[in-house]
């Protein structure tokens, strides 16, 4: 069992958690050899953190702990129709049908595990709660408009409630969007999906499917995404639609003009990323004639046009040269890493962003520009995360004889256009 060690960063939040609200074992804690730890009852000081860290437990610590007002559906949907006052992009996609959906959950049981994890992720300002929250307003949308059937509305809604909880097993240092992470420790980041599911499976009896769309929400049909780069054959049907709802959650939260446009070209801009039906249903009831971006070139993007189509040459060129590699595990990646770059490579022709970077940002709009920008953000965003995915697969494969790493590290610096050095996947 996973959980019968104790997380430290998730015992963190559930300390900071009992600094402001009551917080007690709900039963007596056992370490696995049956010594009692703690007594039920008993609430939850911060000098028991060394004393359960120490030990593994008989019994998930999470299973064991209740929380004084601890989050049920009613807040939830509360929560969610005043996101929804507050943000009107999202009154977009939620309409009358949406917001039964959200409504019919008010009687939910919810298991008292997931409880405390949520009141934790709440009260201690957790962005990953309030993203849940938008999210599941998006998924409605989508299970509405796209007719599904009460249960699946119901497993959908459930997982884009849960689906980045596992981010409160990992080191919050990697979580904090102002730095960016070089490749060897995206890793942390990417466990996150495949936590939440087993934080499903090992605490709850939540239908299987819940626990599948949160290990999917950030898997892409072509292949791209995380944690296993996934086929669409292997995707489940509801994480494709927690996927779509994932990212426009993430625009539309910024609530400026620009954002549904911005949305709708992020799900577009690379065919075959995202469910078809999703995006479709999602930038119809998104679109309005009037919606236009900022027009502002805030950050050079323009600039970095002739730039970003240099390092796509560069990656592709090295990917081109491990075709030959004698380590099939090597040329898989390589391949994968091809396939990858010659879809962004049309994606940037098909747009125009590279007829407009020769033409120069003076012969535009500002808004043409704007959206050319995006473009080409969006671009060097997947070629970072292909960075990511390629180091992920290396260090899944890397025997002791055979690490793939030291070939695929020259792709893997170009694709991240990182000026720091690939850390390689073990030392010593």
């Amino acid at each position: 069992m996973l959980f019968n060690s104790v997380n430290q960063h998730c015992l963190n939040s559930i300390v900071r958690l009992a600094e402001t609200r009551t917080v007690e074992a709900a039963e007596d804690i056992f370490d696995e050899r049956g010594t009692k730890l703690w007594a039920k009852g008993k609430p939850v000081p911060a000098d028991l953190q060394e004393k359960l860290l120490r030990r593994k437990l008989a019994k998930p610590l999470e299973a064991t702990l209740a929380v004084e007002g601890a989050v049920g559906f009613p807040d939830i949907i509360d929560a969610c129709r005043t996101h929804l006052e507050q943000n009107p992009l999202f009154g977009r996609l939620v309409d009358r049908d949406a917001l039964g959906l959200l409504i019919g959950l008010r009687n939910t049981p919810l298991p008292q595990p997931l409880r405390l994890l949520l009141t934790t992720a709440h009260a201690n300002g957790s962005r990953s709660y309030h993203h849940s929250l938008s999210t599941m307003l998006v998924c409605a949308g989508i299970a509405s408009r796209l007719d599904a059937g009460e249960l699946d509305a119901q497993h959908l809604l459930m997982a884009a409630l849960l689906h980045d909880l596992g981010e409160m097993y990992i080191n919050p240092d990697y979580l904090q969007g102002d730095r960016r992470l070089q490749p060897h420790e995206w890793k942390h980041v990417a466990s996150h999906p495949r936590v939440g599911q087993l934080l499903i499976q090992e605490l709850t009896t939540l239908p299987a499917a819940v626990g599948l769309c949160v290990a999917h929400h950030h898997e892409r049909f072509d292949g791209s995404g995380y944690p296993n780069q996934l086929e669409r054959s292997k995707h489940h049907r509801l994480g494709g639609w927690l996927a779509v709802a994932d990212s426009v959650s993430a625009i539309l939260t910024r609530g400026d003009c620009g954002a549904p446009l911005r949305a709708a070209l992020a799900l577009r801009i690379v065919p075959e990323e995202f469910d078809r039906d999703a995006v479709a249903v999602v930038t119809q009831a998104l679109r309005k004639n009037d919606d236009h971006f900022d027009g502002q070139d805030d950050c050079g993007c323009f600039d970095r046009i002739a730039a970003t189509c240099a390092q796509l040459q560069v990656a592709t060129e090295r990917a081109r040269s491990l075709q030959a590699a004698p380590d099939p595990v090597v040329r898989q990646a390589s391949a994968f890493a091809l396939a990858q770059l010659q879809n962004l490579n049309k994606s940037l022709r098909a747009t125009g962003a590279i007829e407009a970077g020769a033409l120069g940002k003076d012969a535009f709009e500002p808004e043409l520009v704007a959206e050319v920008c995006l473009i080409v953000k969006e671009v060097d965003w997947r070629m970072r995360n292909l960075a990511r995915n390629l180091h992920l697969r290396a260090e899944a494969k890397a025997e002791a004889e055979a690490d793939p790493l030291p070939h695929l590290a020259p792709l893997i610096e170009a694709l991240d256009g990182h000026p720091e050095p690939v850390v390689p996947a073990r030392t010593g």
